[in-house]
Order: structure tokens, then C-alpha cells, then sequence
């Protein structure tokens, strides 16, 4: 939880989980449909790529815009975001193969299916991009330059000797370079297999080839094997921030070996497991010949078992538009989200959402089912929308959240003796013998912590960790430990602004990191903090208001801010809260008293846990 005040005691309380030296690179896997009925969808989805990486590789939400002519909502403060200092970006297609055989005269999609397909390998072809592309299911020609009538190919595709993922570094590469090479690739048309394996064909381009644990996790039909380290090697990075984007119209099908009969044209097929186009519906949940939901949840947590909250899954599916924002297990219970044939159209499902243009969507009911295992990671929106943006805009923020690194959110106060008033405590790796060595400025025995992971409470060991003072002249005590650091010159550029005050290491040899696999939490409980001048509204409350010992309301007044709490100077705690005639004017779970001490005094908002009318003990 942030650090916040606990008004009007003058005490704050922070726990919060430390990156070591802050998260600065993140690796996008965008996992793209490319059969015959996603030509508007991949159009939609183009549209938007070059701002997606324009705004992560330069940390400003609106770039180009003008602070005068920011949408409702948007200040220059909050339009900018630690950026991204290094930017992964691949597309693998949905085509996992699954055909053993396929007859010769199947059209060009079909025999696309044969063996593993597209085996999870990351794409790098721009001819799509170039050539254009005729729609399957329609006679118009589909081109990726947006705005005109009649949509053309994209003769600035035409690149050469692209690597299998494109790759953005702050200083080295130019994001409009990337933006566009991005962008090209991503372009896989409508040819791909209509047998779509949305979560098969993911895990496979992630998965290691030799997976440690559940031998299950790590085999792939026909015996074949991940490509994280074969084809696809150094695309995933452990420190890395995972961002998976799925973009299909369709329900997952990914099968087992014995589920290819799914796949199977024949004609005793059809008998024993119906019609083709209703197949994967009919057994989404049979796992025998569907791997399990599970999978991928337990697959992609695998790639980060100590940093699981670095991985978001978004997915751009067949969901109502009007049920964007719902929680999943309400987006699930839907009518439109329960799998059954259409009345209207023998031999098909029935349709979750339709675009303005008629583009039809299939409920996608085990995508969200793994959506629903990461929490507040999870990204859901409606393929049938008009403009993806919202969608893409959502993603950013949650990366953009992540990439505070060990910045903090609010300024502390160090006492006489250079240190402030909290406890760093290692998370030690999952592997770790449990012990605290000196060496890395650890004391004491072990103790039990509980974490947060991805919205659950789960328990690591932990060694408390020495504080090492700070001098006024900003000279670091001798030893091996934490300090707490707002005085190091590169802090407006690693930490957003308001949060240029972090937890730095220091250890033996000049290493500043943490033992690999290990994490921090870091908790305080010390008197209110020097706050910003510029804190407005309720980030002024407990500061002081005092002018020569004596209460100042013009000190307060200059504090008010948009959210509209007006403050006054409180004459016995001599701090700024919030003035207020009944409960509605406080902010959730505050109430409208009066002081204990003197009658007549002004009513302020006060949280009703707090010892009230305490003088303060910090400045």
C-alpha cells in the first residue's frame, strides 16, 4: 500500500515491495489470429501499434500534445511515466498446427495447419505488410493504410533482414524506426490455420525446451518442444516486465495429441465429433483432447516464479463491448458468453459480439478463464470495438505502473542520526538454504513474511537487512546494506516526479543488487514527512501550517487542490486537514468530528482508528 497519512495522527505507515534497482526493460508478445475473418481486426490493431511503442519508449501518455489541449482528466503531471529504457516486441501467429496429413486439394489456409504450423516461432516477415491482402470471407481488398476508401499495401514494409523480434534501446535505436518495423511484422494477414490455438501457440514461443517440475508443462504435440531457448532464444529476459497480447475473434482450441481428431476432415470425424466448425466449443473443457486452462496459468508463472507480479495478460477477444470493465466471473456468466449453436446459421456458433462493420466474435470463455488468474494484471476488451486505443491505453498503464522501480511514492524524514524510521527485509529465492549472511548486510534468523503475488497473499522467508546512515553531506556510512537515497543525481531520471526518493544496496565489492531471485519489502511507521510545497488537497493534509508557533489558515488555503477538499490550519496540531460540516465531505471511510479540546473549534475529517488531537511529533 502507498505510503499515506493516517490523519490527523501524525504518524504514516508504508509496506510496500522493493525493486532492487528499478524495472526498465519489458518484452511484448503479441499473439495475433491470422485466419480468414481477422482482416478488419489486424487493420484495427496496425492502427495503433506505432503509438503503443512511441508512448512506452518515451514515457509521455499524449506525445505531440500540447499541455493546453490535454483530453478532461489529463494533467502534465500525471501525462508522463518513467519510460521504458529497453522494448522487446514479437508476434507469433495462432496457427499451432494439428493436422498430421492434409489432403492436396485443401485450400492454402488448411494445408497451413500441417504438423506443428507456425510451431510458436516469432515472425519477421513483412510481405503481408507489402503485398496487402485479400479478405477470405469477402470479396473487397484489405490493405493496412488506414483513412482511405479503398485500402492500399504498405510499400514502406518493404524492409529486409528483420531479426525475429524487433528490438528498441534508449540512446541506440530510433521508436519511430522500431514503431514501424513493429508494425510491418505484425502484419500476418488471413491465410493463416482457421484451427486457431490462441494459449498453445503463446506458451510454446515462451516455453523453455527442457522444463524443470511438471514434465507435463513442457510437451507439445507431436513431441515437439518450446522455443524460449531454441528458436526464439534471449526474446524473454527474467528481469524483464511480461506483457502478453492476445488478439483473436475466436475461442481458444488448444489441443492434445489426442484432441488433432478435432481437427480431422474426414467424414467419420464428423460423425463422432459433429460438425467442424463446433468442435472445439463442444470439448473446451474435455481434457483429454484440450490442454487445461491451467496451463498456461502455471506455464507463464513458471517464466517469473519470483517476480510473478511482472506479468500482465491482455487479451483483445470476442467479449460484449458493454462488458468491458465487469468483473471476468460476471463477463463469463453472460448469455452471449455461453457456448451454443447459432439458430441463424446451422453448423456455427453462436456470436458473443458484432462489430459496426458485421465482423462476428466467439465467446472466448478459457482465454478469460486464465485473464481471471492475474488479477488486477488481466487486460480484457471487445474485438467487436470500433477502436482498439482504450485497450492499448490500459495495457500502457499497467506497464507504466510497474516501471517505478524502487522509487518511492512519498518523501521521508531521516532523524538526527541520518536514518529513517522503517525496516528493509529480503525475500530470500525460492531455493535458498535460509540463512542471513553478514555479508550481505543481513541479520538475525529468518522470519516468516507474507507478500502480495498478483492479488494473493502467499508466505517467503526474509532476513531483516542493516540500515546504513546517510550524513548531511550525503556520505554513506561504512558496511554492507540499504539506505535510503534522495540525493543521487540519476533520480529524476529513474523516478517519476513527486517519487525522486528510492532504496538503494550497497554491498561488499560495489554490488548494488540483490542475490538473484530474491526481492524486498520495505515497511515504515514514522512521523508525517517533509511534503512537497507543491502537495494539493488531501497530499497536504498533516503538513504544517504554522507561522511563528501559531496556526495560519493562508498556508493551508495555498494547499487546496482539484479534488476539492478545502483545508484550514487545525490550532492544536498546528497541520493542515480538511474542513468539513458533515461525513459526505470527507474522503471514503473518514468522518466529520470536532476536537476533543475546544469547544467551538472548526470540524475537520478524521479517520476514526487515529488517536486524535495529537501534537505533532515530526515536521
Amino acid at each position: 500500500q502507498e505510503l499515506a497519512p493516517l490523519g490527523p495522527c501524525t504518524v504514516s505507515a508504508v509496506s510496500e515491495r522493493v525493486d532492487q534497482s528499478g524495472v526498465s526493460d519489458v518484452d511484448l508478445l503479441f499473439v495475433i489470429d491470422n485466419s480468414g475473418s481477422m482482416a478488419s481486426e489486424q487493420l484495427k490493431l496496425a492502427q495503433q501499434l506505432p503509438n503503443l511503442v512511441t508512448v512506452l519508449t518515451s514515457g509521455d501518455r499524449f506525445p505531440g500534445v500540447a499541455d493546453e489541449d490535454l483530453p478532461a482528466g489529463a494533467t502534465p503531471e500525471n501525462r508522463k511515466f518513467t519510460p521504458v529504457k529497453t522494448l522487446h516486441l514479437g508476434v507469433v501467429s495462432t496457427n499451432a498446427g494439428g493436422i498430421d496429413e492434409v489432403p492436396a486439394n485443401q485450400q492454402q489456409a488448411i494445408q497451413s495447419c500441417a504438423g506443428e504450423g507456425d510451431d510458436g516461432q516469432l515472425q519477421n516477415s513483412t510481405a503481408v505488410a507489402v503485398d496487402g491482402v485479400y479478405a477470405m470471407s469477402r470479396n473487397e481488398f484489405v490493405g493496412y493504410d488506414a483513412g482511405q476508401e479503398v485500402l492500399a499495401p504498405r510499400p514502406n514494409c518493404d524492409i529486409s533482414g528483420l531479426p525475429k523480434y524487433q528490438v528498441f534501446e534508449a540512446g541506440e535505436d530510433e521508436a519511430a524506426t522500431t514503431a514501424l518495423a513493429f508494425g510491418c511484422v505484425a502484419a500476418l494477414g488471413v491465410r493463416g490455420c482457421p484451427f486457431e490455438q490462441q494459449l498453445e501457440s503463446m506458451w510454446k514461443a515462451l516455453a523453455p525446451s527442457q522444463g524443470i517440475g511438471n514434465s507435463n508443462l513442457f510437451k507439445f504435440i507431436n513431441g515437439s518442444k518450446g522455443q524460449g531457448d531454441r528458436y526464439n532464444q534471449d526474446f524473454l529476459r527474467d528481469e524483464a516486465i511480461l506483457a502478453v497480447i492476445i488478439v483473436s475473434d475466436e475461442e481458444d482450441c488448444s489441443i492434445t495429441d489426442e484432441g488433432k481428431v478435432l481437427f480431422s476432415l474426414t467424414e467419420e470425424a464428423e460423425e463422432e465429433f459433429g460438425l467442424l466448425n463446433l468442435r472445439c466449443g463442444i470439448y473446451a473443457n474435455e481434457e483429454s483432447y484440450v490442454q487445461p486452462v491451467q496451463r498456461y496459468v502455471d506455464g507463464l508463472k513458471s517464466l517469473k516464479p519470483d517476480n510473478q507480479d511482472r506479468i500482465i495478460f491482455a487479451t483483445i477477444v470476442g467479449v460484449p463491448e458493454d462488458a468491458v470493465g465487469m468483473p471476468i466471473e460476471d463477463i463469463l456468466a453472460l448469455p452471449e458468453m455461453q457456448f451454443s449453436e447459432n439458430p441463424m446459421a446451422a453448423g456455427f456458433p453462436s456470436t458473443s459480439c458484432v462489430s459496426s462493420k458485421g465482423d462476428q466474435a466467439y465467446p472466448p470463455s478459457r482465454m478469460l478463464r486464465v485473464a481471471a488468474e492475474f488479477g488486477e494484471q488481466a487486460v480484457i476488451y471487445s474485438i467487436c470495438a470500433d477502436d482498439y486505443s482504450p485497450a492499448l491505453d490500459t495495457l500502457i498503464d499497467k506497464i507504466a505502473s510497474k516501471l517505478k522501480g524502487n522509487c518511492l511514492p512519498r518523501v521521508l524524514t531521516p532523524g538526527d542520526e541520518g536514518l529513517v524510521n522503517c525496516e528493509v527485509f529480503e525475500l530470500l529465492p525460492a531455493n535458498d538454504d535460509e540463512s542471513c549472511p553478514e555479508e550481505f548486510g543481513l541479520e538475525g534468523d529468518p522470519i516468516d513474511r507474507n507478500i502480495n503475488e498478483m492479488g494473493k497473499t502467499v508466505q517467503r522467508k526474509a532476513c531483516k537487512m542493516k540500515q546504513l546512515a546517510v550524513t548531511g553531506n550525503n556520505e554513506i556510512a561504512a558496511g554492507n546494506g540499504w539506505y535510503y537515497d534522495n540525493f543521487s543525481e540519476n533520480l529524476k531520471d529513474d523516478c517519476n516526479p513527486g517519487e525522486q526518493q528510492r532504496i538503494s544496496f550497497r554491498f561488499e565489492g560495489g554490488n548494488t543488487s540483490l542475490p538473484s531471485g530474491a526481492g524486498a519489502t520495505f515497511e515504515c511507521f514514522q512521523p508525517v514527512a517533509r511534503i512537497d510545497n507543491l502537495a494539493k488537497g488531501f497530499d497536504a493534509v498533516n503538513t504544517r501550517c504554522a507561522t511563528s508557533g501559531n496556526a495560519d489558515d493562508s498556508i493551508c488555503a495555498e494547499k487546496e487542490g482539484a479534488d476539492g477538499y478545502q483545508l484550514f490550519c487545525q490550532p492544536d496540531a498546528l497541520t493542515c486537514q480538511i474542513q468539513c460540516a458533515a461525513n459526505p465531505d470527507c474522503p471514503p471511510g473518514w468522518v466529520c468530528a470536532a476536537p476533543l479540546s475546544g469547544d467551538g473549534q472548526e470540524k475537520y475529517c478524521q479517520l476514526p482508528t487515529c488517536p486524535q488531537d495529537t501534537a505533532p511529533t515530526g515536521s
